[in-house]
This record gives C-alpha cells, structure tokens and sequence, in this order.
C-alpha cells in the first residue's frame, strides 16, 4: 500500500467524490438529509461546511497520521463506482445512496484512490445512480438544501474547472 502524503497548500478547494446514503425517514432528516455510507455520521443542512471529527480521538484534529478520521472522497467518479459502496450491484442500499461532488478543504491527506479531508462543502449531487422517485428525496430537493447543484458525473472534470476546484489523483502521490 502507497503511504499517504499530505496535499499541496493551495487556495482554492480540492474536489472529491463522496458517496452518501439519503436519510430514510423523518426522525434520520432531523440530522441531515445525507449520511456517511457506512456510519451513523449525518452531514446537516444547516451548516454550509461539514467539519471532521474524531470519535476515537477527540483531542486531534482529522485527517490525523494514524488515524482513520477525516471526510473521505474519492478523485474522480469511476473510482467512487469502482469503490463498491455507491452501484446496484454492490449496494444492497442502492434506492438510498447517491454521490455527488465535494469541495475540500482544511487539512487534505491524499491516499491510493482518494483522500480524507478535514473539512467540506457540497458542491453538487450527480444524476447517476437510483433513479429519483427510488431515492426517499429526490436529488433536486437534496442538492437545494445543501445550496449544490444536479450534475452529470461525466461532467465532473468541466465542474471542477468551472467552480475553480482542484482535482487530484493517484499520480499525485508521486
């Protein structure tokens, strides 16, 4: 395995691809209308950037050396699709995940097919995946209340370059 790097210091957010599953039912929307795939970590809608945090650690700041904490995404939507958590065939949640676009920032370790981030914002919410009346929200209201937009992820690169984020990938651990 590649060990990790930290990013180059720049100014403008990094972009990543981040899987998320759609809140099922009212009592989940109370904490956010997005939840990490694999944790009961909900990213609110109240807040226009989502901030890391370490359950084992509360005293380091994520993405810490060691440590698995931090916001992960993946460079670019066919490693996301390749990751396993965000196609039908992998996900036995399918009707409840989408991906979409992130725009990183804070602390960034790049790892092997993405990276871990210690802050984020939405940037927008892609059409691929479940169809909208599969989803319990369908990905126009998401991306309203997370002030994103809906986008193809074969236009992932054009966004990026549109909203001026950074995208990286395996060749930058170099």
């Amino acid at each position: 395995m590649t060990e990790a790097k930290p990013a180059p210091d720049y100014i403008n957010r990094g972009a990543g691809v981040r899987i998320w599953r759609v809140a099922p039912t009212l009592w989940a929307q109370l904490g956010g209308l997005l939840w990490a795939p694999g944790m009961k970590e909900p990213w609110p809608t109240t807040e226009k950037e989502h901030v890391a945090s370490c359950q084992a650690n509360p005293d380091h700041t994520p993405p810490a050396e060691g440590c698995d904490c931090g916001l992960y995404a993946f460079y670019n939507p066919r490693l996301a699709e390749e990751g396993g958590y965000w196609t039908y065939e992998a996900s036995p949640l399918y009707n409840r995940v989408v991906a979409g676009v992130i725009g990183v920032a804070g602390d960034i370790e790049l790892q092997e097919h993405g990276m871990k981030a210690e802050r984020a914002t939405i940037e927008a919410i892609f059409t691929t995946g479940a169809d909208d009346d599969e989803l319990p929200i369908p990905r126009a209201e998401l991306a309203e209340a997370y002030g994103a937009e809906v986008k193809d992820s074969s236009d992932y690169e054009a966004f990026c370059a549109e909203r001026g984020l950074i995208v990286f990938g395996p060749e930058d651990l170099d």
